[in-house]
């Protein structure tokens, strides 16, 4: 028998029943496939796209780095200090290119975005081999890092607007290797040349969060108040949560969990009267402080002004024990506001001794607090040092253009881990406003901060 007839034979045999089982079972496998193809090849490109906006946004990091050290090192007159400054700018644009490169845009223009960062790293580090040697900016090459500063600027600000599209799902950079025109211009870049401007309306898609100067200066060491503390039990720290909070606010705490790390804690939930309310607290395992507290109220109504509420938080941190905190920066965010305080002794604030409070604005309630710098940190007994700068000695040592509007002591930490006792200048240059450390005993400058101030607070970087 031939396979025809055999083919034939086996058709006769089954019934149309079983003719017709066979045919869904074939289209569903056949379907089946296609359907885990398409899966796979829709992972695929998710997974490279997630690759591409992580490239994008560290950029974006890295350009917004680039114009904030670029600011910075038009204010400085200390070599040391303008040697570290291109070194960082160097090796921004390093990493900066790395990241542009990564992108799926092969337009011209990305080469003349590249030919730009490999200006800044190369002119910067070119500067650096002059500023170890003692020699001091000539106005050519301040007007230079001026126009670098400026293009930076415009760059970081259309590199913005980009991201914000793209977290609101406006562009894929899967597709967008035919826009690259549309947004990184169509003009030959050279310094001084602007950028096109990019289409606006698009909301950044993560606010700044305030910290104040120093507030992430967090050492890697044991911290001083737990050191030597002794160690509590679960039900000692729920007290701890309730003495802190307030009988009048809380109902009963709850242990929720435990914590190691640098500073080990007991995690509890404070039960108030309204079920819809939460509110976590972190108090360390060692001496019973509370480290952190996180309280999702959300006010509705403004019933109070910044300064009211500061006086709110003052009064609320008297009432827990800590005295001479002095407020220095704030941030307001919808109906609340996050205020930062900085021990301090005899003239000097200590930065590093840091706690921020946040306080509602429709009662003036206590709904967060963060008191890692000040655990850390905090020494009652600091030996404060002999002062051999003049405040007119101090003032001499910044750049002659900069306008200082106000001068404080402070104690300021490096990156080093040693903390050092300055004159703290705030100052105005090209509309922009910074904070200048001169330390106290030798006039080194040792940093250099650029605020961002506007109606909801300030931000250092």
């Amino acid at each position: 028998m031939s396979i025809r007839d055999k083919l034939l034979d086996f058709k006769d045999r089954l019934t149309d029943r079983h003719m017709y089982s066979i045919v869904l079972v074939v289209i569903a496998i056949i379907a089946g496939f296609g359907i885990y193809e398409y899966k796979r090849s829709i992972d695929f490109r998710g997974q490279v796209e997630n690759g591409y906006q992580r490239a994008f946004t560290d950029l974006v990091d890295y350009v917004n780095n680039i114009d904030t050290t670029l600011t910075k090192a038009m204010v400085t007159t200390s070599p040391n200090q303008l040697a570290e400054l291109a070194t960082d700018l160097w090796r921004e644009a390093a990493f900066a290119k790395a990241n542009l490169g990564q992108l799926p845009i092969s337009n011209t223009e990305l080469d003349n975005t590249a030919n730009f960062l490999s200006q800044v790293g190369d002119y910067t580090y070119s500067l650096s081999k002059k500023f170890t040697n003692n020699q001091p900016l000539s106005q050519k090459e301040i007007s230079q890092l001026n126009d670098l500063s400026k293009y930076a600027a415009s760059l970081s600000t259309s590199l913005q607007d980009m991201e914000g599209q793209m977290y609101a799902g406006t562009i894929r950079f899967g597709e967008i290797s035919n826009q690259g025109k549309k947004y990184f211009g169509g003009q030959k870049a050279s310094v001084g040349d602007g950028w096109q401007e990019v289409e606006k309306g698009f909301s950044d898609y993560a606010s700044l969060i305030y910290d104040g100067p120093f507030s992430q200066h967090i050492q890697n060491k044991e911290p001083l108040l737990t050191k030597d503390a002794p160690a509590i039990t679960a039900d000692d720290a729920k007290q701890c949560v309730m003495n802190f909070l307030g009988v009048d606010k809380v109902q009963s705490v709850e242990l929720t969990g435990e914590s190691e790390g640098r500073i080990p804690t007991y995690d509890c939930k404070a039960i108030t009267g309204d079920k819809n309310r939460e509110i976590t607290v972190s108090v360390t395992k060692n001496g019973g402080y509370i480290l952190l507290v996180l309280d999702n109220k959300n006010p509705d109504t403004e019933t109070m002004d910044v300064n009211a509420a500061a006086l709110k938080a003052r009064e609320f941190l008297q009432a827990q024990g800590f005295t001479s905190m002095k407020e220095s920066y704030y941030q307001r965010e919808g109906n609340t506001v996050t205020i930062n305080y900085a021990y301090s002794q005899g003239k000097f604030i200590m930065y590093p001794d840091l706690i921020k409070v946040k306080i509602a604005l429709d009662n003036g309630e206590m709904i967060g607090f963060e008191a890692n710098g000040y655990i850390t940190n905090h020494n009652a007994n600091r030996t404060l040092p002999t002062i051999k700068i003049t405040e007119a000695e101090a003032r001499a040592k910044v750049k002659k253009e900069l306008v200082i509007t106000n001068v404080n002591y402070a104690q300021i930490p490096l990156e080093t881990g040693q903390e050092v006792y300055c004159y703290e200048l705030k100052g105005t240059y090209n509309d922009k406003n910074f904070l200048i450390y001169v330390n106290v005993e030798n006039g080194n400058e040792e940093k250099i901060l650029l605020l961002l101030e506007n109606e909801n607070g300030t931000l250092t970087i």
